[in-house]
C-alpha cells in the first residue's frame, strides 16, 4: 500500500484499486478508538472563557449578513416595484411618434441603467465592507 501520500498521479483504476485496499485494510483492523482524556478535554475547553468569546464574536458576522441580506432583497422589492410603477398602462399610439418614442425610451432607458450602476456599487461597497469586516475578526 502506498503511504507517500502521492495519490494524485494514479490514474483511476489504480485509484479504485487503491480505495478497495484502504475499504478492506479498515475493515480488518476496525476503527481507531479515541482517545480516553479527549472527551474530558473538549468539554473543559468549550468551558473556557476565551473559547466564549471567539464563538460570541463569530455571531456578529451572522448578523451582519442578515442585514445585508435583507438590504438586498429590500433594494431588489423596490427595483422591482419601480419598473412596475414605469410600465405603461397603455400601449400608445405608434403611428406618428416614432422618432420621438424612440429618444424617450433611450433616455428612461440610459436612466434605469444609471440608477442601476449606482445600486450595484452600493451593493458592491457594501460586500467588500462585509468581507472585510469578517475577516479582520477571524
Amino acid at each position: 500500500m502506498r503511504t507517500d501520500g502521492r495519490i494524485e498521479n494514479l490514474s483511476k483504476q489504480e485509484l479504485d484499486a487503491y480505495t478497495e485496499q484502504l475499504i478492506r485494510q479498515a475493515e480488518a483492523e476496525g476503527l481507531i478508538p479515541a482517545p480516553a482524556h479527549m472527551k474530558q478535554e473538549i468539554l473543559e475547553r468549550s468551558r473556557s472563557l476565551d473559547y466564549q468569546l471567539r464563538v460570541q464574536t463569530r455571531q456578529i458576522p451572522k448578523k451582519l449578513q442578515f442585514l445585508y441580506y435583507s438590504l438586498k432583497v429590500g433594494a431588489a422589492v423596490v427595483m422591482a416595484l419601480f419598473l412596475v410603477m414605469m410600465v405603461p398602462k397603455e400601449i400608445p399610439d405608434m403611428s406618428n411618434t416614432a422618432g420621438i418614442t424612440v429618444q424617450q425610451e433611450e433616455s428612461l432607458g440610459n436612466k434605469l441603467n444609471q440608477g442601476m450602476r449606482t445600486m450595484n456599487r452600493m451593493l458592491n461597497n457594501m460586500n467588500w465592507y462585509m468581507n472585510i469586516s469578517s475577516q479582520t475578526e477571524d
